[in-house]
């Protein structure tokens, strides 16, 4: 059965790269086409940084595939051996943090390259330093909250015949503590401070009444001491509601673009996206769950080690990539309608002129390469692409 296993994350990976290298090939094809959305330079700068993405991703696969052949045929094996004690939570946690620190290790130099590609085309801003003391700061956190949160699932493996359920309905609840309280650590990461512009205050806060959004407060990040790219979001929950707007953004776009970006935002929220989300993020977290929560007693003989909640999550963790890649053509399907029905909302609320400029200067400073195929899109896109959605917004009366 580990044979299989490997043998389907490699089919698996096989896929992707497949699928990565099909996506070269295409940019490089349709580039000649003309530039569209930016200028000839910037459409060069989109083209090359989207080669350099794709060919990242392919290392990413094969550093995946590498992991679960090393875990699978031996690694797995060795934690425990040097790790586990009968009936111990604090060995279960111990072979845990083993697994995310050899992984975390290994997979360090790609997160380097992908940091060194996003100076090289002025994207990252910060130093080295920064980049390292947010990793610490992340450490920190994951060992705290990922301590308590998986001491609490190994709990439920070990003493509930049908633990994934249970195990189903805590990590659900988690999940959304988490977005309940993304703002506090956020906070820890970057400040956050009550946006000055009084007349665009106002004209937010018009357009947030329209549609019944009511929040704690209208924020600017200072996003700008990492990175270029321009963003705006809405995090938290009820009375932890905020608006963020990001300062690169500020810099940038016009004040009617920056509030057809929130309207479409607001579009969200009206329709009920957020909710929608966690729906479906609840839907396969159940899946993972399902299937994870009944592997069979011969997979861990094969495996040489003990069927504890440990190994059962690590299992889980290294296949559940697998299991999101299949329903992520479903899931996507869903989150590019909503985003078309979000355009139609931010355009009424302010203008299909202001939104699609703001769309335009979005691709166009954030190098986004404006062509994608319809395959590699419908597999990966959770919006749709920039072209579709002016298409669109064009031909909406």
């Amino acid at each position: 059965m580990v044979n299989l296993l490997i043998g389907i994350f490699g089919v698996y990976v096989f896929i992707k790269i497949i699928l990565e290298i099909k996506e070269v090939i295409y940019i490089k094809n349709v580039f000649g086409l003309g530039a569209v959305l930016m200028d000839i330079e910037t459409y060069k700068d989109a083209a090359i940084y989207s080669i350099y993405k794709h060919t990242l991703n392919i290392f990413n696969a094969l550093i995946s595939l590498f992991l679960v052949v090393f875990w699978l045929s031996g690694g797995l094996f060795i934690i425990n051996f040097l790790l586990y004690k009968s009936n111990s939570l604090l060995s279960e946690l111990e072979i845990l943090l083993a697994f995310f620190a050899i992984n975390y290790i290994l997979t360090l130099p790609i997160n380097i390259w992908e940091k060194h590609i996003d100076k090289r085309f002025g994207f990252n801003v910060a130093p080295w330093s920064m980049f390292f003391v947010d990793e610490i700061k992340k450490i920190f956190l994951f060992i705290i909250f990922g301590g308590v949160f998986f001491a609490g699932l190994i709990y439920f493996i070990e003493n509930f015949q049908n633990w994934w359920l249970y195990g189903f309905v805590f990590t659900f609840g988690v999940v959304i503590m988490i977005n309940l309280l993304y703002p506090f650590f956020a906070q820890m990461f970057n400040k956050f401070t009550p946006l000055e512009d009084e007349e665009l205050k106002d004209a937010i806060e018009d357009m947030m009444a329209k549609v019944g959004f009511k929040s704690s407060g209208i924020y600017v990040m200072d996003a700008s001491k990492r990175d270029t790219r321009l963003n705006a979001y809405f995090a938290g929950f009820g009375n932890t509601k905020r608006v963020v707007l990001f300062d690169t953004l500020l810099k940038k776009l016009s004040k009617d673009e920056i509030l057809a970006v929130l309207g479409h935002e607001l579009g969200h929220f009206k329709h009920k996206d957020i909710f929608k989300n966690i729906a479906v993020v609840g839907v396969m977290l159940f899946v993972l769950f399902a299937i994870f929560g009944n592997l069979p007693d011969t997979l861990f003989k094969e495996l040489m080690v003990p069927k504890i909640g440990a190994n059962i999550i690590i299992l889980a963790l290294l296949f559940s990539e697998v299991i999101f890649f299949v329903l992520q053509p479903f899931v996507n399907l869903i989150s590019r309608h909503n985003e078309f029905a979000a355009d139609e909302m931010g355009s009424e609320l302010v203008s299909k002129k202001d939104l699609a400029s703001a769309l335009k200067k979005l691709v166009s400073e954030n190098k986004h390469f404006p062509r994608v195929s319809k395959l590699y899109s419908f597999i990966y896109y959770s919006h749709p692409p920039i072209l579709e959605r002016l298409e669109k917004l064009e031909n909406e009366k």
